[in-house]
């Protein structure tokens, strides 16, 4: 029997590395768009060498692919929101900016990725600074975490207190949405703030080294709930919601540290409407 939808999934576009290990970058997106009802597509800003234990190398898509590569796929007309992650070079930064000013109606989600958790920078110098500088103030709401908030400000972050000074300061630099990540502090912290006002939400920390891939799976939830339609308070709570089980019904696939298990979901009876209950209420 033919099933079809009654309304067509929306398609959600990720301008991101290449993970062949498929723990973080355009694997961990794709898996989390669908997990969300939404159809992924990818433009690759470049491939790493990896596996569960470390990042030993990097290769920067060519300029120039990557732009045809998002022109082609924009061209459809089908997206209906954007999430950027690791760009790898200053020239791919640039890019991706031209591209979100040309496509401002379209909700975008930058997780502004540095460094990897193994410790390999994932973005030189220039790219940082032109991250810094001139993206984010392009993106609809930025995702750093707590080493890239420091980076970025030149604050030290490292409690919720920081986390919120480093989140107003953001927006003083033109970002117009910031969720500050903390997951890494003893309580899952996570603190948003646009031009409404600033709001902390605090949650269990779970499995600390089932952590492969949480920045960008954050980050992708996001914008699959905006091209849900959701309003962005409501997509941060249920991203949240949705990397804290996915944390906590991770398996090891290697030696090293665990991914998220994008699809745990389908292994429940059935699959819950709303996960925001899974969330502790929010910290002023």
């Amino acid at each position: 029997m033919n099933h079809q939808l009654s309304t067509p999934w929306p398609v959600v576009l990720s301008i991101a590395g290449f993970d062949p290990s498929s723990g973080a970058g355009i694997a961990a997106d794709l898996k989390t768009f669908a997990a969300h009802g939404c159809y992924g597509v990818a433009a690759v800003t470049a491939l790493t060498i990896q596996n569960t234990q470390c990042v030993s190398a990097l290769h920067p898509t060519e300029p120039a692919v990557l732009k045809d590569t998002i022109a082609a796929l924009l061209a459809d007309g089908r997206v209906k929101a954007i999430k950027v992650g690791m760009l790898a070079s200053r020239a791919n930064a640039e890019v991706v900016n031209e591209i979100l000013e040309s496509n401002p109606a379209l909700p975008s989600v930058l997780d502004t990725v540095f460094r990897s958790s193994s410790g390999k920078d994932l973005a030189d110098p220039d790219c940082q600074e032109y991250v810094r500088e001139k993206l984010i103030k392009r993106a609809y709401v930025i995702t750093p975490n707590l080493f890239e908030a420091s980076a970025m400000t030149g604050l030290r972050v490292e409690n919720q207190e920081a986390m919120k000074m480093a989140a107003r300061k953001l927006v003083e630099m033109g970002a117009r949405a910031v969720v500050v990540t903390g997951g890494h502090l003893d309580k899952a912290i996570d603190v948003i703030c646009d031009d409404t006002g600033l709001e902390a939400f605090i949650g269990d920390r779970v499995k600390p080294e089932n952590t492969h891939g949480t920045g960008c799976t954050f980050s992708s939830a996001i914008a699959a709930n905006l091209a849900l339609g959701r309003q962005l308070r409501d997509a941060v709570v249920l991203a949240k919601a949705y990397v804290t089980e996915a944390i906590r019904k991770a398996y090891s696939v290697g030696p090293g540290r665990v991914p998220l298990n994008h699809f745990y979901r389908m292994i429940q009876p059935s699959r819950p409407a709303d996960h925001s209950a899974d969330l502790t209420e929010p910290a002023g």
